[in-house]
């Protein structure tokens, strides 16, 4: 799936390659969590196998996908790890998944071991930032339609590890929308 589509193999690879050598595999069963909402997170990591959903719970007790990771991608709560807050989403496997989970210390000795793992670390900072950027536009410039199309022309297998109704949450309209936009859909 090309979900992160702002953090090239390449560009990532320094990065994923660290993860790999001297991250923790963790397996993580369909359903559990590893971050939870309001707590802090001190570790990162690079989904090896399986998906990941980034959920909000709202104030009013509803719950937002907003993001997903899959294999190859990033997974974590970058500003909490980073900064020392507590996270603003839970992130739950979706299915039976793996990761290699790195703490934030080993990522910061990386980072802070020569002068092109340390712009690595801030370009990624910055293509996360340009990524929320982006869906901040469309959610408020792109019609549900054009965003669905958008979304699956960049993950078109989604509906096989997402439910419609996780989907419509991460796009911001209800199940009911979705199941019309999907029928009136090219794809």
């Amino acid at each position: 799936m090309d979900f992160n589509r702002y953090i090239s193999a390449t560009e990532f690879q320094p990065l994923a390659d660290v993860l790999r050598k001297e991250g923790r595999p963790v397996a993580a069963a369909k359903g559990s969590r590893i971050v939870s909402q309001q707590h802090r997170t001190h570790l990162c990591g690079i989904v090896e196998e399986g998906a990941f959903r980034y959920l909000h719970l709202a104030d009013d007790g509803r719950e937002h996908i907003v993001g997903y990771a899959f294999e190859g991608e990033f997974v974590g709560d970058y500003v909490s790890m980073r900064i020392d807050c507590p996270a603003t989403v839970t992130i739950e496997a979706m299915c039976d998944s793996r990761i290699v989970m790195l703490p934030l210390e080993s990522l910061e000795a990386f980072y802070r071991s020569d002068a092109e793992h340390e712009r690595l670390g801030r370009h990624l900072a910055e293509h996360l930032t340009a990524e929320l950027y982006e869906r901040l536009l469309e959610r408020y410039s792109l019609s549900a339609q054009a965003r669905y199309e958008k979304l699956i022309s960049r993950c078109p297998r989604l509906f096989e590890v997402a439910s419609l109704k996780e989907i419509a949450s991460y796009l911001g309209v209800r199940p009911e929308t979705l199941s019309r936009i999907r029928r009136r859909s090219v794809h």
